[in-house]
């Protein structure tokens, strides 16, 4: 279950990371804009010349079939998909608005649609996506090594603690629950009339533990000297 959850946050990690890249494709343009057809198909042609891996459909409404615009066809749209490697698709799609979609392996799909845009600026958002995909993998895998050695240490660090808790409460009569809250531990130490709670992390429980049996030591002292039962909260 525990590696389960892990895989899922990195998930949560990694469709931001894409979701962020996505949405600087599409650059939005002024309001009321609807390129021209002969805008449309200048900026088709100049990136499907320039990026023969791509499929490049032009979207059109007329009597003709076959690859080619004929004079007579009015243009309907464009769409152009890119696969990247072997680990996904990159859609962008003009028809009554434009429409950016990646598909990659292990995640939803991720979208976004503008009513108006700056087809030229957009196209070559486009483009850079598509010939900077490599890097992004490649940072992405930065971003995965990163979050599993992060979990590691957190691992060990929660293992550290309950060790040294468990060799330090019980023998001095505490009842002790150790909650995880996220990067954080919540500590309970209940016993001789007193309960408290404090939290741990990986930079300061071998501080505060080091330093918990004289803090216990003087709560309790302060406790009998009390003549009448009070909750107290400390906040630094």
């Amino acid at each position: 279950m525990v590696n389960k959850n892990k895989d899922r946050s990195f998930e949560r990690i990694a469709y931001r990371y894409w979701e962020k890249l996505v949405g600087g494709i599409l650059v939005p343009g002024e309001r009321g804009y609807v390129p021209s057809e002969g805008e449309v198909l200048c900026a088709y042609n100049e990136l499907k010349e320039r990026h023969l891996e791509c499929d490049c459909i032009v979207l059109r409404t007329g009597t003709h079939s076959g690859e080619f615009y004929q004079q007579g066809d009015k243009i309907a749209g464009v769409r152009i998909v890119r696969q990247l490697d072997s680990v996904g698709t990159i859609e962008f799609r003009l028809s009554t608005d434009f429409h950016v979609r990646l598909d990659i392996e292990g995640l939803s799909p991720l979208s976004r649609t503008e009513a108006c845009c700056d087809l030229s600026q957009t196209i070559s958002n486009f483009e850079n996506f598509i010939d900077n995909f490599p890097r992004y993998m490649e940072g992405l895998e930065r971003k995965k090594l990163e979050f599993e050695k992060n979990n590691k240490l957190e691992e060990m660090a929660k293992g550290s603690i309950r060790t040294t808790v468990s060799q330090i409460l019980p023998p001095l009569g505490y009842r002790w629950d150790l909650v995880e809250r996220g990067r954080d531990y919540l500590l309970k130490v209940g016993g001789h009339g007193t309960w408290m709670e404090f939290t741990l992390n990986r930079r300061n429980f071998s501080k505060r533990l080091a330093e918990l049996p004289d803090v216990l030591g003087q709560i309790e002292a302060l406790s009998k000297n009390m003549t009448f039962p009070m909750n107290i909260e400390i906040i630094k």
